[in-house]
């Protein structure tokens, strides 16, 4: 039994194609116009998933940058602070050596003991140093200073830690604090401290006694600069990840682009193909499509 073909199949049939041809046309121009390959997850499944999993490794790159960015800057200011303090006691180690040599009067080693105790607040200054609110040299201490008035330290030395890539543990991660005690000790405390017995010395002309803040001023000179240093180690190594991070996400950027962006070469291309064959197919259904009855009676 043979199967009729009717008008209304045919038109039908010719529509059906039209839609389609026509869908596909849109399809192309909204990528081109977007510049996205891929607007709806139906567009591309597969791609989707590459995308969606290419745009979450972006996102935690970003924030390992935006983490290193911010450990830079925090050791940029310790270092600073420390390079402060360093200079400090080079000038106290001066004015010590000259008060050491005999000839100065009671006038002149009370001038120097009073510059002593200056410097010693200008230490203190230098050590409470702040970044972003917190104390530099504090470790995790929720106190606003990381030294109290007296000079007694009241931080604490645990690591204050930044994630800076996704290695497992304590291996992703870095310490951006510096350890106040291990650089300052308890040479800022007022009255018992090394630089205020320094000074006490000084002013009252005892030898053994500059002798001995000489000493405790070039340890505090050492550990300082041995912080320092560590400081410096520190900083090399999150500028290495800095530009490790960079070409990651740069590649990363790049995978992402190849998915969902758009091939306008290809595109329009295509374009041109489907808008040629869009425009065949229209006029082959108007040879097609007969007129109806109601075209007669018009």
């Amino acid at each position: 039994m043979s199967l009729r073909i009717t008008q209304n199949s045919m038109n039908r049939t010719q529509l059906a194609g039209l839609n389609t041809s026509l869908s596909r046309l849109q399809g192309t121009q909204e990528q081109l116009t977007t510049g996205k390959r891929i607007s709806r997850p139906s567009d591309d499944p597969v791609g989707t998933v590459s995308a969606l999993r290419f745009r979450a490794e972006q996102s935690q790159l970003e924030q390992f940058g935006a983490n290193i960015t911010d450990g830079l800057a925090r050791l940029t200011a310790s270092d600073d602070a420390l390079t402060q303090t360093a200079n400090m006691t080079v000038r106290m180690r001066t004015q010590t050596l000259a008060a050491l040599n005999g000839t100065l009067g009671p006038n002149e080693r009370k001038a120097i003991a009073a510059e002593i105790k200056e410097l010693r607040g200008g230490l203190l200054q230098q050590a409470n140093s702040q970044y972003a609110g917190q104390p530099l040299f504090g470790g995790t201490t929720p106190n606003a200073n990381a030294f109290d008035a007296a000079g007694n330290f009241q931080g604490n030395t645990l690591p204050v830690l930044r994630q800076v890539n996704d290695s497992p543990g304590t291996a992703g991660q870095m310490n951006v604090g510096v350890n106040g005690q291990e650089a300052f000790g308890n040479a800022l405390v007022k009255g018992t401290g090394d630089l205020d017995k320094l000074a006490a010395a000084i002013e009252s002309g005892d030898d053994a006694g500059m002798r001995a803040g000489l000493e405790a001023v070039d340890t505090l000179r050492t550990n300082i600069l041995n912080v320092q240093a560590t400081v410096g180690t520190r900083v090399n190594r999150l500028q290495s990840l800095e530009s490790l991070n960079g070409k990651q996400n740069d590649a990363s950027t790049i995978a992402l682009s190849k998915v969902e962006d758009t091939d306008f070469l290809k595109a329009a291309m295509d374009l041109s193909i489907q808008s040629n064959a869009y425009q065949a197919a229209l006029s082959a259904s108007a040879k097609v499509i007969q007129p109806s009855l109601m075209d007669f009676i018009r």
